[in-house]
């Protein structure tokens, strides 16, 4: 039902894949859930991880059993209790598209472990995202309940709801249209309901295939599901327990009309399926599992009034499931935090979502607001069922999100053709625009309160005449790194899809919202033409163009309008894109890490959100690494860096970007990495400016190592001493048995390193390659009491970072097959006068074993040796190769280049030794941008190269064979 596109659950009464799966673009997500460091306690469940594993592993899965030994050791690490698929029953899809042509999604390799362990969850979620089997790994989310009921002394005056919605009505009345069909069934997916309310008990769908017996006579896993489910504790009764919730939302949506009784619900003659999927206490815990069991068991809508700010790929999934799947479309309470924020799974794609209006149609001061939000309805003071066969008065999205569902049930049974989506989409046409009435004026709501408030009549008799269209599957591309960083210019594409009439002359119009003064668009119109109902279409031949301008700060986001109109048709959706990003993913060899644009090495922020962390391709468990950083300190009080801090839980952020990293344009090797940062946001600066830069190469034997080089600048008044220069990483060698690691250093080579104690584990060294100071080395113990040395279990303190700069500690991972390991390799004293600098550089190297990673660190140190001293600081204007498409390939294959200065240039194919393999093209070029093509299809599977001279400057890119 949606609309914008962002990547980041309360009851709502007053909430990537791997990088090993092909070539890993520039700059990537690595996951794309809330963390639990940002919710309450209450908002997740401890020591428990929702998880998804990538297909390519579905022969090794059983319902209580993955048999890969890597995760099955990092299960036995944390204490795993349980590991169970939280879909056993589900099939998986026999077509990739349903017959509209949206992709179905597969949720039979969803799983949930609990575990024992005091590991950290954010950080065992980390540590088992990088073992490289799972698609995502996410915390198990729990929304909240915020009902607090009003007078219970409420009168029937209070039923003005069913008129402002045009359900019931001396004119204009829905019902006189249509009353709604038996055969479509509202999933009321909540705490569980009053079975035996007068005004609800004949409105519950019933299994007559399953009677209560005992016995599954369906055969579905579930014994006499004969009213609904209690999803949460796995039994046929969904009475309501811990909190009554469940009990006025039935009512909201369907209670009992014409039965000279109590209250009514605008759903009239269509039945109720309770699905509870709260526990005894009335905590939400199968929130998804219950929209599951929904869609699975014929509801053609699914009411959630529920939710939080927490949400991740799970949800989407099971959204995408019961929409595309199972045809069930998706109501979803807006939220009652009276906020512009994203509330899911409100907020998620293939959504109804429903803020909440007040009698007279202004915003009720509780509902949120925001571009997710598609429609309106009333949500204050609503009289419903309650305990004891009573009714109350509630006020909450909660309210507004079942009234809604009950008009969507009649209009599915009035227009039986329609599919999920396209009843949602007759509702959001059909509702009546309030952007006029008092409160919902000004740029604060503008089309941040959907299409308006819904109109049941209307959505029964207005003509079927006008279209409506998403746009989707939204893709950005600068043809270069995928950074899109200033002066880039990133273009944009996507599906559009229109779900009602047909479309005579459909014209989509790019604008931007907010960012605008950071970013020139460039071509913002398109022209769609005809599109019959339910047609597609791209417009992939006239993308929108934008270009970002030099004065985009870091991270900007920028919100884009999509307006399309087509006669009198008009409609708008918004999606956003983050530009000027401050990192890059470096993937030129058999190393894939990021560089980022403030000290951090790996990823760009704590548990692993974005980067590749440092991913070795010739081993299938993932990087080797969970968190690494530079550093610089003076004293025992005075340390910059950005891991992590003194207090458990916390995270240092000394640095802030001056220069964001970007690729340079005329590499010193096949792929150079250059930025800016300083200290000057740490509470105790030095003060420094750090420019730092790295090297890759992508031909052998340079293929197991990154170099990182660092000028460190005194911008203070006064010199300072005692300063050590150095990089600390929590090596993670395999991830599943991190608790086997060893630490060791070699002094000859200037290296520190840590091992895997596993027959055949790998070897990850930091070797110091710069001379100008001694090499110091401290391997830490990463366990309680600190094994020894340092204790940074309970927090990693400035006293402590600088005892490991400064001092040495040879080995770490005690005497026996080792335990978690950290590393600290730094060079120093220095003594840096006012104004002046200091270069220290290191690389970051794997090895199969202890002599493969020795001989990579005489190779980084051979290289290093070689660079020119004038490349400190690179032009960033020259010719460059751009970008390779598709890469991985099999057959024809573009090669996107930029040449700067006229003059010859030539594109070679080399293999993973260096040996040439194809000379592609060459001649002589006008300054502009080229596309060269070749053929993979003769070419044997492996990692080859392309290689791009133009005025004696060479750059490379990495491309994969793989047929």
């Amino acid at each position: 039902m949606k609309r914008i596109f962002t990547i980041i659950t309360t009851f709502a009464v007053a909430t990537s894949l791997s990088a090993r799966n092909g070539n890993a673009p520039s700059v990537t997500p690595h996951q794309n859930h809330t963390p639990v460091s940002k919710l309450a306690p209450d908002e997740y469940m401890a020591n428990t991880m929702i998880f998804n594993m990538l297909p390519e592993f579905r022969s090794v899965c059983s319902n209580e059993h993955i048999n890969i030994p890597e995760l099955n050791d990092f299960f036995t690490m944390i204490g795993a209790v349980q590991v169970k698929k939280i879909y056993p029953n589900e099939k998986q899809p026999e077509t990739k598209f349903n017959k509209y042509g949206q992709k179905m999604v597969d949720i039979t390799l969803i799983y949930q472990v609990t575990f024992t362990s005091a590991l950290d969850l954010d950080k065992a979620i980390g540590k088992m995202f990088n073992l490289g089997y799972c698609e995502y790994v996410e915390p198990h989310y729990i929304p909240k309940c915020t009902l607090v009921p009003n007078d219970p002394q409420a009168t029937q005056a209070q039923s003005y709801y069913l008129y402002t919605v045009h359900a019931a009505g001396s004119t204009q009345s829905g019902w006189d249209i249509s009353t709604g069909s038996t055969s479509v069934i509202i999933g009321i997916v909540d705490t569980g309901t009053e079975l035996t309310h007068s005004d609800l008990v004949n409105q519950f769908a019933h299994n007559a295939a399953d009677p209560v017996n005992g016995v599954d006579d369906d055969l579905d896993g579930y014994v006499d599901n004969y009213t609904g489910w209690d999803v949460a504790l796995n039994d046929n009764d969904a009475t309501w327990q811990g909190n009554a919730h469940g009990v006025a939302v039935c009512g909201d949506a369907d209670a009992q009309v014409n039965n000279n009784n109590k209250v009514a619900g605008p759903g009239f003659n269509c039945k109720i399926m309770p699905v509870k999927i709260a526990d005894a206490t009335g905590a939400l815990t199968a929130g998804y599992e219950g929209i599951t069991y929904a869609a699975d068991h014929g509801c053609g809508v699914i009411n959630c009034s529920w939710g939080g700010t927490g949400g991740g790929s799970y949800g989407q999934s099971i959204i995408t499931y019961a929409t595309v799947n199972k045809d069930a479309l998706v109501v979803c309470a807006a939220g009652n935090d009276g906020l512009d924020e994203a509330f899911y799974p409100a907020a998620y794609d293939y959504v109804l979502s429903v803020a909440a209006t007040q009698n007279g149609d202004s915003r009720a001061s509780f509902s949120n607001w925001n571009y997710t939000v598609d429609v309106d309805a009333p949500g204050v003071n609503i009289l419903s069922t309650w305990t004891s066969n009573s009714t109350v008065a509630n006020s909450g999205t909660s309210m507004a999100s079942p009234i809604t569902s009950g008009c969507a049930a009649i209009v599915r049974s009035f227009y039986p053709g329609y599919n999920a989506m396209q009843t949602g989409e007759r509702l959001k046409q059909t509702a009546d625009n309030i952007y006029s009435v008092a409160g919902n004026t000004g740029p604060t709501y503008a089309d941040k309160l959907g299409t308006g408030r819904i109109n049941l009549y209307r959505a029964l008799t207005d003509p079927t005449t006008t279209p409506s269209v998403i746009y989707s599957n939204i893709n950005f591309d600068d043809h270069n790194d995928e950074a899109f960083v200033a002066n880039d210019t990133v273009r944009i594409t996507g599906l559009f899809t229109n779900y009602l009439a047909t479309t005579t002359n459909l014209v989509a119009t790019l604008s931007v919202v907010t960012g605008g003064t950071y970013v020139s668009v460039l071509d913002g119109s398109t022209t769609v033409g005809a599109l019959a109902t339910m047609g597609t279409a791209t417009h992939v031949p006239d993308p929108f163009q934008v270009k970002i301008l030099p004065t985009a700060p870091i991270n900007q986001q920028i919100d884009f309008k999509l307006t399309m109109t087509d006669g009198s048709y008009s409609a708008n959706q918004y999606f956003s894109l983050i530009v000027n990003v401050d990192y890059i993913n470096i993937t030129v060899n058999d190393v894939w890490t990021t560089n980022t644009s403030k000290g951090l090495i790996g990823y760009n922020g704590p548990n692993q959100v974005q980067g590749l962390g440092f991913d070795y391709h010739s081993i299938p468990t993932g990087t080797l690494m969970y968190e690494s950083s530079f550093m610089v300190g003076k004293s025992s009080s005075a340390v910059d860096d950005m891991v992590r801090g003194a207090t458990p839980g916390q995270t240092d952020a000394d640095f802030s970007s001056t220069s964001n990293v970007r690729l340079v344009a005329v590499p010193v090797s096949d792929f150079d990495t250059d930025g800016k940062f300083s200290d000057a946001v740490s509470p105790a600066p030095l003060p420094c400016t750090v420019h730092h830069t790295t090297y890759a190469w992508g031909t052998f034997p340079h293929q197991k190592y990154v170099i990182f080089q660092y000028i460190v600048k005194n911008t203070g008044a006064t010199s300072m001493s005692g300063v050590y220069v150095g990089v600390f990483s929590d090596w993670d060698i395999d991830a599943s048995t991190y608790a086997l690691d060893k630490i060791n250093e070699d002094l000859a080579l200037r290296m520190g390193y840590a091992y895997c104690t596993n027959p055949g584990g790998y070897y990850c060294g930091i070797k110091l390659l710069t001379t100008s100071a001694p090499f110091v080395h401290y391997g830490i113990d990463n366990v309680t009491g600190g094994g020894g040395g340092v204790n940074i279990y309970d927090g990693y303190s400035t006293a402590e970072k600088y005892t490991t700069l400064s001092t040495g500690r040879a080995t770490a991972g005690g005497a026996g097959t080792g335990n978690d390991v950290c590393d600290v390799v730094s060079a120093g004293p220095y003594t840096i006068a006012a104004g002046d600098s200091v270069k220290v550089a290191f690389a970051l190297i794997v090895g199969d074993n202890l002599a493969d990673l020795q001989s990579g660190a005489v190779d980084a140190q051979t290289m290093y040796d070689g660079i020119p001293l004038s490349s400190v600081e690179v032009d960033q204007t020259g010719s460059s190769l751009l970008n390779l498409f598709p890469n991985p390939t099999s057959g024809q294959t573009e090669i996107h280049y930029s040449v700067a200065t006229a003059g010859s240039t030539e594109l070679r194919l080399m293999d993973a030794s260096g040996r040439l393999v194809r000379e592609i093209a060459s001649g002589t070029k006008q300054p502009g941008e080229y596309i060269e093509r070749f053929d993979a299809a003769s070419l044997t599977d492996g990692i080859y190269f392309i290689q791009f001279i133009s005025d004696g400057n060479v750059s490379t890119r990495k491309v994969v064979i793989a047929h």
